[in-house]
C-alpha cells in the first residue's frame, strides 16, 4: 500500500506541471476591476531596463518550469529502479540457491534490503526535489506578476498600493522555498546514510564469499 500511495504521489506531482494560477489577485482599475496587462505599444515604451527587468522574469518562469520538468522526470526514473529492484533479486536468489553460494542466500537478502532502503530514499529525495521545483516555479511565476505591476504603477496604469499584496505573495512563496529547500538537503543526507550501509553491507558479502559477480547488485 505504501508502495502505491508513493507511486500516486509522484503521478499527481507531474500533473501539476500545468502549475494552474499562482496568484488570484484581482486588481482595480478606473471604475472596473479586473487583471490588468500592459500592451505591446505600451511595453515597447518602457525604458530599456524595466523591459529587460521583465524578460529576466519571464526567463525565470522558464527555467523554473524546465526544472521542475526535470524534476518529475527523475522521479520517475527513481520510481522505476525502485521497482526493478524485485525481480532482479528473484533472479539473483534464484541463481545463489542453485550455486555452492546456496547458504549465504540470506545474507544477499540483507544487502538487497539495503540496497531497497537506498533507492527508497532516493525516490524520497525525488519527491523532495519536486516539491522545491514547484515552489519555485510558483515563486518565478509571482515574481514576474509583480514585475509587470510595477511597470504598470510606473506609467500610472495601477496604484503603488497594488503592488503589496504581490510583494507579500513573492515574501511567503520565498519562505516556502526555504523550507522546501531545507527538506531536500535533509533527504539527500538520508540518501547518504542509507548508501554507505548498502555499501557496507555489500562489503561484507563479498568478504565472506569472494563473489564478485553474482550479488543482488547484479541482474
Amino acid at each position: 500500500m505504501k508502495r502505491q500511495n508513493a507511486v500516486g504521489a509522484v503521478r499527481l506531482l507531474c500533473r501539476l506541471a500545468a502549475f494552474g494560477p499562482v496568484l488570484a489577485v484581482a486588481l482595480t482599475a478606473g471604475c472596473g476591476a479586473g487583471a490588468i496587462e500592459l500592451t505591446r505599444e505600451e511595453y515597447d515604451r518602457l525604458p530599456r531596463e524595466y523591459r529587460q527587468e521583465i524578460f529576466d522574469a519571464e526567463n525565470d518562469v522558464v527555467i523554473a518550469r524546465n526544472r521542475f520538468d526535470e524534476a518529475t522526470e527523475r522521479a520517475a526514473s527513481a520510481e522505476r529502479a525502485l521497482t526493478d529492484l524485485g525481480p532482479k533479486w528473484e533472479r539473483t536468489s534464484q541463481r545463489l540457491s542453485r550455486s555452492r553460494l546456496s547458504a549465504m542466500v540470506p545474507s544477499a537478502h540483507n544487502v538487497y534490503d539495503m540496497n531497497v532502503a537506498c533507492a527508497t530514499a532516493l525516490v524520497d529525495v525525488t519527491h523532495a526535489a519536486i516539491r522545491k521545483a514547484e515552489v519555485d516555479a510558483r515563486l518565478s511565476r509571482a515574481r514576474l506578476h509583480l514585475v509587470r505591476q510595477r511597470q504598470l504603477a510606473r506609467i500610472g496604469r495601477a496604484t503603488l498600493a497594488s503592488l503589496k499584496p504581490l510583494e507579500d505573495a513573492v515574501a511567503d512563496l520565498e519562505r516556502s522555498l526555504k523550507v522546501a529547500s531545507s527538506e531536500e538537503v535533509e533527504s539527500r543526507a538520508r540518501v547518504q546514510t542509507r548508501l554507505n550501509a548498502w555499501k557496507s553491507a555489500e562489503d561484507r558479502y563479498v568478504a565472506a564469499t569472494g563473489d564478485y559477480d553474482t550479488g543482488v547488485w547484479g541482474d
